[in-house]
């Protein structure tokens, strides 16, 4: 007798879910009314949950608090030499500062004031920021890539697990994730760059399902992704690892008929295509940044200053009102990856000895140690903070989850020990291959710099991808019943979502005295608490 297609235990349909916690009576009626929706009906409203969700934590309010912290002093200032269209070099690559600007230009929340004081330096005090000055539009783009970040979160859940309510409640690791709310809100890039990472594993996963050789258009696709995380944060350039991986996936659905010239044009077309997808990407995004700076900076500016690490070519472009060729664009795009390198090298390094140091070692992100305060505010016996402060419940399932892999890669790899097969364990392999080069990049660097728990988020969110993986693996392997499994996850999101709710006045500057704010000190020492 034929099998049916899909063996996969933790891949059965939405209705299975369902059907696994009715009972008899109302109950009943509720999940057989639920089996009447149309399938894609459903998935829009699973959407639009999070979405709303989504909306609320990371969107609402993103103005609040009324002051600048942590690098939202140097962005500000970024963003606003591109409405102003000064030429200018800046740390980053130029996507997300471009991002920024144009959220601050569409919403129009400070037209008719004088902003003129955010162009001239590279860093502005916040009491200097001008009269009526609204962070509303500076924040617009982060705080909605953040929100729109959650659907490509449920996404990606969906796409591994094949069942809408179980994507539904694992979508709780990201719209509750305390470091992420915080973080995303403010004038920051790491919202633009964790919505294009999640749509290039998005798409890495729909590629590594696909039966057969995978065509062209996908590799194309996921290329595109990680070329515009890349072009906010370079190091993005982690997803790149996966290629490789994907290749040889694609490679061993053609083994009949082996042909070594064909294997050879094959992988010259795949690889070409990422290459060229990820190159234009690129000059796009520095023909933007060339575009739109195009009037010399004024004389003693830190824009102005910038020009020692412009080439002649470069300097007549902006100078001369130039058109942009394409060795005017090549120049422009190689003096602006000097100056990154430039600004990268003159980074101090960690000094644990330093009072106050706010850096960590990339060793300590997985146990949430080196909490940042960016800003607190006291006043009749009570303090607002803003604290980067993470889900610590998550973060811990997190660090389980990539233990578990390695535990279970090396039962199997090197003592033979049964610890799971097909998609889910593969992935696994793939996923904490990822996470241990993640570790590995951010170790080096951090030998050449000083770096903050923030860098840690897209570690953090493989290790979450491995908390999912690692279910179905073990579900499959103990052949857990559909309840059960729901029930686990249901369990897991309700911890998740009371510990989000918990640590979260310290993350959206609301009031705690300081009993309260000790109170949060109960796991592990995340604030120092003011009296």
């Amino acid at each position: 007798m034929a099998k049916p297609k899909n063996q996969n235990p933790s891949a059965a349909p939405a209705a299975s879910a369902t059907a696994a916690v009715s009972g008899n009576g109302a109950s009943q009626k509720v999940f057989d009314a639920i089996e009447r929706i149309p399938g894609w009906l459903r998935t829009t409203l699973c959407f639009l949950i999070v979405l709303a969700i989504g909306w609320c934590m990371y969107f609402v309010n993103h103005a609040e608090p009324k002051y600048a912290f942590w690098d939202e002093n140097y962005h500000l200032t970024s963003a606003q030499r591109y409405i102003e269209g000064f030429a200018h070099l800046e740390p980053h690559p130029p996507l997300g500062l471009l991002l920024i600007a144009a959220g601050e230009k569409l919403s129009g929340a400070n037209q008719g004031i004088d902003m003129s004081a955010l162009t001239p330096t590279k860093y502005i005090d916040g009491d200097k920021l001008p009269q009526g000055f609204s962070f509303s539009g500076m924040r617009l783009a982060p705080s909605l890539f953040g929100a729109l970040g959650a659907l490509m979160f449920f996404g990606l859940m969906l796409e591994l697990t094949e069942n809408r309510l179980v994507a539904l409640l694992f979508s709780t690791l990201y719209l509750f994730e305390n470091a992420f709310i915080v973080h995303f809100r403010a004038v920051h890039l790491d919202s633009f760059q964790m919505f294009f990472s999640l749509g290039a594993l998005w798409v890495f996963i729909r590629m590594w399902k696909h039966e057969g050789p995978i065509p062209v258009h996908l590799y194309a696709s996921a290329a595109a992704l990680c070329g515009l995380a890349i072009m906010v944060k370079i190091n993005a350039a982690l997803l790149l690892a996966l290629f490789p991986v994907l290749y040889f996936k694609d490679f061993g659905t053609r083994l009949r008929g082996f042909d070594v010239l064909h294997q050879l044009r094959h992988f010259a077309l795949k690889a070409g295509i990422v290459t060229l997808t990820i190159a234009t990407i690129t000059l796009v995004v520095f023909a933007l940044h060339a575009l739109i700076g195009k009037q010399p900076a004024s004389e003693g500016t830190s824009a102005q200053t910038d020009q020692q690490f412009m080439s002649q070519t470069y300097k007549d472009y902006v100078t001369r009102g130039q058109h942009l060729t394409p060795s005017t664009l090549l120049a422009i795009t190689n003096d602006y990856f000097r100056f990154m390198d430039h600004d990268h090298k003159g980074v101090p390094k960690l000094d644990v000895c330093k009072p106050g140091e706010n850096g960590s070692s990339p060793l300590n992100w997985p146990l949430h140690n080196k909490t940042i305060n960016y800003r607190w505010d006291s006043a009749d016996g009570f303090t607002r903070y803003v604290q980067l402060a993470g889900n610590q419940v998550s973060w811990y399932l997190g660090l389980a989850a990539v233990l578990l892999s390695i535990l279970t890669i090396a039962n199997r790899r090197l003592f033979g020990v049964e610890a799971g097969s097909g998609r889910s364990y593969a992935l696994i392999e793939v996923f904490t291959g990822l996470y241990l080069v993640f570790m590995l990049l951010h170790l080096y660097l951090g030998a050449q710099r000083v770096m903050y728990l923030y860098h840690y988020f897209l570690g953090l969110l493989i290790s979450y991808i491995l908390i999912v993986l690692n279910w179905q693996n073990l579900c499959e392997l103990n052949q857990i019943k559909a309840r059960t499994r729901l029930l686990i996850v249901a369990g897991m999101s309700v911890l998740i979502i009371a510990s989000s709710l918990f640590f979260l006045p310290l993350n959206n500057h609301k009031p705690l005295n300081k009993e309260q704010c000790e109170r949060r000190n109960v796991f592990s020492h995340i604030v120092d608490c003011q009296g």
